[in-house]
């Protein structure tokens, strides 16, 4: 085993000794040398904690590394791993089998940072990958500025632990290549976790975003700025004391859809509601959620309108209500609805996500799913060696003037990774913008009003905000499209004095129908947000006809210009 000590010492804060950086060997499993760095009374060489990797490297594990010492393993560049051309890469190796395992296994003593390196479950022989990263029994995980690709649960807890960070990374394809909606999520909880941060990351096609199977109720969750694409069933499956949800953007949001005979287990975004009966409990609960993007692609809310077995899942169910008339502390902010951020390059896999869908609720199912997943990160040629396809096919830069300014810090929603300067503000000005958000909690405006499932929304896109509640709308209505002219886009205001079914439709001048959705509405004030990105100037009629539950029907059409 070939290994290079840097004469680069550095002090590493608590452990009280000066630690030695060693390189890893490519020519050697990452488990075989850093479990052979163990001394003879079966603890770790406290003197090889940190463990470096080179740029353009590719590093294997044959098995599971148990890890009961604080581990480090760091790639030599800082930037942020989108933008470089070759990072490390860390992959299973050529081990066989089915059983699942994980790369690191945290034991009693254990914690792991790892920083500027990509890790993919990608493997010649398809071996079964279980986590990345799972914390059996120890105490800190620390992940940033990297990529978790290919994966089941890239991160898990299955013990408590003090504390877990993601910052500043990209997971992609966390998905199951079969009809299944278990897994492939970023990270899941599965024990308690006082302190969880969650800033500042990208997810791309997973099959599930944020997970937790039990009643722990002991999470202080922070998930700011995160960019999710494609996320195929319920997110938000756990339960916190204190948790601040702000400036996220949940792009494809619960894809899969539900069937509407239930509005059970996983046919809501968010599952608050589920202590709102344990008063004991509420007393100690405290959370802002508001600001944030919830956008469907067109074609899967077509989807949707063309068969009457599949609709859209709901953000939460509405028992919610009670909890928010049971206690102060809990506030759901104002959120944004059918924003297109118009992405520079977005993945644009949504007619395999569809094929999929059809697949998953069609009686019986096909014995083979489709594959939806985008190009994979690592692939291996004919020699089974691996090719690192990087950086990845999506841009996430957007170009949407209202969302650019949309935040509760009024900065980007979303990962500011993709916009560099407004990342340095916000870094900047970080402890202020939290501490507004914590203040939310019991002094936020702009709130979600039980019983209004309107006063959810932003309607007001030129301000960012909008007045208390929703009001009461008497009639039907459809209002000016603003702006107008516009480009590329344009909001359509209308109001409901009921709970409607809606057909939005955009007419060119010669008659022909350039948009065509179908949806449902809750009694209220509703807005839509028209992109005519792809569409020629020119002038354009649009046209709304709602019926609403009682049987009564309004049409209405208007005009609208569009300069380019």
């Amino acid at each position: 085993m070939r290994k290079l000590l840097s004469i680069l010492l550095v002090s590493v804060c608590g452990l009280g000794v000066t630690l030695a950086q060693t390189a890893l060997d490519q020519l050697s499993y990452v488990n075989i040398q850093i479990a052979g760095d163990t001394l003879s009374n079966g603890k770790h060489d406290p003197a090889k904690y940190i463990y470096t990797a080179a740029v353009g490297a590719f590093y294997a594990f044959n098995g599971t590394l148990f890890v009961d010492f604080p581990l480090v393993i760091q790639g030599p560049s800082s930037t942020w791993i989108y933008n470089q051309a070759t990072p490390p890469v860390f992959l299973q190796g050529t081990a066989t089998g089915t059983t699942m395992l994980d790369l690191f296994n945290l034991r009693a003593g254990g914690s792991i940072t790892i920083k500027n390196i990509m890790l993919s479950a990608a493997n010649s022989n398809n071996y079964a990958m279980n986590e990345f990263i799972n914390n059996a029994a120890g105490d800190t995980i620390i992940v940033d500025n990297c990529v978790l690709c290919e994966h089941d649960n890239a991160i898990k807890v299955t013990a408590a632990a003090k504390k877990v960070s993601i910052t500043n990374c990209l997971f992609i394809n966390g998905i199951r290549y079969r009809f299944n909606t278990s897994g492939g999520m970023p990270i899941r909880i599965d024990g308690a976790c006082p302190d969880i941060l969650l800033e500042n990351n990208t997810s791309v096609n997973m099959t599930r975003e944020l997970g937790n199977g039990g009643d722990f109720f002991k999470s202080n969750l922070k998930e700011l700025h995160y960019t999710y694409v494609n996320m195929q069933t319920n997110a938000h499956e756990i339960h916190w004391y204190n948790a601040l949800q702000a400036n996220n953007i949940f792009y494809n949001w619960s894809w899969r859809g539900r069937k509407p005979v239930t509005n059970g287990y996983e046919s809501q975004f968010w599952t608050w509601e589920t202590f709102a009966n344990v008063k004991s409990r509420l007393d100690s609960l405290s959370l802002y959620h508001g600001r944030n993007l919830f956008y469907l692609d067109p074609k899967i809310l077509a989807y949707f309108n063309s068969t009457d077995s599949v609709t859209q899942c709901s953000v939460f169910n509405l028992e919610v209500d009670s909890t928010i008339r049971a206690d102060n502390n809990f506030k759901i902010g104002k959120n944004y609805n059918q924003l297109n951020p118009r992405f520079i390059s977005p993945p644009n896999n949504v007619d395999s996500m569809i094929a999929w869908n059809k697949g998953w609720w069609s009686t019986p199912q096909p014995t083979t799913a489709p594959l939806w997943n985008i190009q994979r990160v690592i692939t291996f040629n004919a020699s089974l060696d691996p090719v690192l396809h990087w950086p990845p096919q999506f841009n996430l830069t957007y170009t949407n003037d209202t969302l650019m300014k949309a935040g509760t810090d009024g900065l980007p929603l979303g990962d500011l990774n993709w916009f560099p300067a407004k990342k340095t503000i916000y870094l900047a000005n970080r402890a202020t913008y939290i501490a507004a958000l914590q203040d939310s909690v019991a002094h936020a405006t702009y709130v979600y009003v039980p019983g209004d499932s309107a006063s959810f929304w932003v309607t007001n896109f030129t301000t960012g905000v909008d007045s208390k509640g929703s009001g009461i709308v008497k009639q039907f209505s459809l209002g000016n499209s603003y702006p107008n002219p516009f480009n590329p886009s344009t909001t359509i205001e209308f109001g409901l004095p009921e709970q409607s079914k809606v057909t939005l439709s955009v007419f060119n001048i010669l008659g022909q129908k350039v948009l065509e959705l179908r949806t449902d509405y809750a009694a209220g004030n509703q807005s839509y947000n028209f992109d005519a990105s792809k569409l020629s100037s020119g002038v354009y009629i649009y046209s709304m006809n709602a019926t609403g539950v009682s049987g009564k029907n309004f049409v209405q059409s208007k005009k609208m210009i569009l300069l380019k």
